[in-house]
C-alpha cells in the first residue's frame, strides 16, 4: 500500500511540472496504463460542452465536442467516444445542431448528468444527408477527429442509438477494426453488416442492446447477428454479447447510456469500452515529399500487390493508403458518388508501367441506353488528408477493349471545375495528369461521360497521387 501511495505522488509531481493545471487526479485508473491524467473538475460537464457548427471546422458535419476537465493542460491523448445520433435528430448541422441534445450522451451531458472521471473526448456529428448516417460519414469524420484533438488512435469507441446504430452496424460491416476498438450499438439493425462482412465483425467488441418490445426496429436486428457471430469459430469474437430489455420498447438507450436512470440495470458500457484497445491500428506518417501513392480501381478478380492500394467497393472507402515505400500515411480515399460496376476487361499490357492488374481491372459508370442518358450519370472519389499547404499531382488511368461499337468511350475528369478527357478504348499508353494541385485538405475528382464524345461508359482503372512540394 505505501508502495502505491509513493508512485502516485511521484507521478502527481511529474505531472505537475509538465501540465499548465496543478491539481490532478486518476479517479481509480490504473497508473500504468495508458490512460490520461484529469485535473479535479470544476464547473459542470455542460460547460465544456461545445457547439461546432458545419463550416466552422473542416469536419464535413457540424458536431457537438465534449472535451474532459483539463484537455487544455499539457499534450495528453484522450480515448474518444463518436456518438451517433438517431433518425429524428438529424439536421442541417448549423441552426439545427441543438437538436443533437435531445437523446444519448449528448443529453447527459447538456443536462450535467454526465460523471466527470470519465475520461473520454465525446463528438457528436449531426446528419445532414438525411436517412441514416453513412458508414463513409463515420469513418470520415473519425479521421478528422484523430487529426483534429489529441485521440489515442488505440482508443477510439463508437456507439449509436436507433438509425445511428444502424449507421454504426454499416460501418463496422465496411471497415472492422481499422479504426475502432469497440462499439456498442443500441436499438439498431445489424443484419446488413452481417451479410457484408460476416464473421470478420468479431475483430471487434460488440456490445449491444434491444427492447424485445421494440415497434420501430425489431429486435431481430440484434439478436440475430450477435446469435452468428457467437457461432463463428474464424474469427472467434473477442467479446460480442447483448442485452436484450423484457417489455422496452423502442427506446432502451435511455437506461443503457444513463448510469443513473432509474430504470438502468448498471451496464457500465464506459468502463467497458476502457477496458479494450485495439494495438492493430495503424498510427500513419504524413504524406511526405518526393512520395507517391498508387490506387488499384476494380473488381476482386485480381488485387495488385503492395505497394498498390486496392479499392474494390463500387461504394467503399480506403483510409491510411500506402506510399510508395509501403509506408502507412493521411491519405484516405472515398467514393462519394459510386460507380454502377466494375469488370476487368481492360487491356492487360501497357507501355506505362502499371502492372497487369491495374490496366485490366477498372470501375465504369454510364447508360446502355445512349450517349444522352449516359450524360446524367456520375462517380466521385474523394481523396483527403493532404496537407494544404502541399502541392500535389494527380496522374489517371484507364483502358477498355473495344471501341463500344464505334461510340468509343471518351471519359472527363474534373477537379476544381477544370477538367481533361481520355480515351480509354484499347488504352495502353495515355494518362492525364492534373499538376500543382495545392491550397486545400482534399481533392474531389469528378468522372463523367465527355459531352464532347458518343460514348455511353466512363471510366478509371487507377491513379497515382504524388507530392512534389
Amino acid at each position: 500500500m505505501i508502495k502505491r501511495i509513493t508512485l502516485t505522488l511521484s507521478l502527481l509531481l511529474t505531472l505537475g511540472q509538465t501540465m499548465a493545471c496543478d491539481v490532478i487526479s486518476r479517479f481509480g485508473f490504473e497508473t500504468t496504463d495508458d490512460l490520461p491524467w484529469l485535473t479535479a473538475p470544476t464547473g459542470i460537464p455542460a460547460d465544456r460542452h461545445t457547439a461546432r457548427p458545419l463550416g466552422s471546422t473542416n469536419a464535413d458535419q457540424g458536431y457537438y465536442e465534449y472535451l474532459p476537465q483539463g484537455y487544455e493542460c499539457g499534450d495528453q491523448s484522450y480515448p474518444l467516444i463518436v456518438f451517433i445520433h438517431g433518425l429524428g435528430e438529424n439536421g442541417n448541422g448549423d441552426s439545427q445542431l441543438d437538436d443533437i441534445l435531445v437523446n444519448g450522451i449528448p443529453k447527459l451531458i447538456n443536462q450535467n448528468k454526465w460523471d466527470d472521471s470519465r475520461p473520454f473526448v465525446v463528438l457528436s456529428p449531426q446528419n445532414a444527408s438525411g436517412g441514416c448516417t453513412s458508414s463513409s460519414q463515420i469513418q470520415s469524420f473519425i479521421d478528422f477527429a484523430k487529426t483534429q484533438y489529441r485521440i489515442n488512435p488505440h482508443r477510439v469507441y463508437l456507439t449509436g442509438l436507433s438509425c445511428g446504430a444502424i449507421g454504426s452496424w454499416n460501418y463496422l460491416g465496411n471497415h472492422i477494426d481499422s479504426q475502432i476498438a469497440a462499439v456498442v450499438p443500441i436499438a439498431g439493425n445489424g443484419n446488413p453488416a452481417f451479410n457484408n462482412a460476416g464473421c470478420e465483425l468479431n475483430k471487434v467488441p460488440i456490445w449491444a442492446f434491444h427492447g424485445d418490445n421494440d415497434s420501430t426496429v425489431d429486435e431481430s436486428g440484434t439478436i440475430n447477428p450477435i446469435n452468428n457471430l457467437l457461432a463463428c469459430t474464424n474469427p472467434a469474437p473477442i467479446d460480442t454479447s447483448m442485452v436484450i430489455y423484457p417489455g422496452v420498447g423502442h427506446d432502451s438507450w435511455t437506461r443503457t447510456y444513463d448510469l443513473t436512470d432509474p430504470n438502468s440495470e448498471g451496464h457500465n458500457i464506459y468502463q467497458w469500452f476502457l477496458s479494450y484497445r485495439n494495438d492493430q491500428v495503424v498510427v500513419p506518417s504524413a504524406f511526405e515529399v518526393g512520395r507517391s501513392l498508387m490506387v488499384d480501381l476494380g473488381d476482386t478478380t485480381s488485387l495488385t500487390p503492395s505497394p498498390w492500394n486496392n479499392l474494390t467497393n463500387l461504394n467503399g472507402s480506403t483510409s491510411n493508403l500506402l506510399d510508395d515505400l509501403g509506408v502507412s500515411t493521411t491519405i484516405n480515399l472515398t467514393i462519394t458518388d459510386g460507380f454502377n460496376g466494375s469488370n476487368p476487361n481492360g487491356i492487360a499490357a501497357n507501355n506505362i508501367g502499371y502492372p497487369e492488374t491495374v490496366s485490366s481491372d477498372t470501375m465504369w459508370l454510364g447508360s446502355f441506353d445512349g450517349h444522352a442518358d449516359a450524360l446524367l450519370e456520375s462517380a466521385v472519389l474523394q481523396i483527403s488528408g493532404l496537407e494544404p499547404g502541399g502541392t500535389y499531382d494527380l496522374e489517371l488511368f484507364a483502358s477498355r477493349t473495344g471501341d463500344d461499337g464505334g461510340n468509343g468511350r471518351l471519359t472527363r475528369y474534373t477537379i476544381n471545375g477544370s477538367h481533361q478527357d481520355l480515351e480509354v478504348s484499347d488504352n495502353t499508353n495515355q494518362t492525364i495528369t492534373f499538376q500543382g494541385l495545392t491550397g486545400n485538405p482534399q481533392i474531389e475528382l469528378l468522372i463523367t461521360v465527355s459531352p464532347d464524345g458518343t460514348g455511353h461508359f466512363a471510366y478509371l482503372g487507377g491513379f497515382v497521387l504524388s507530392r512534389v512540394d
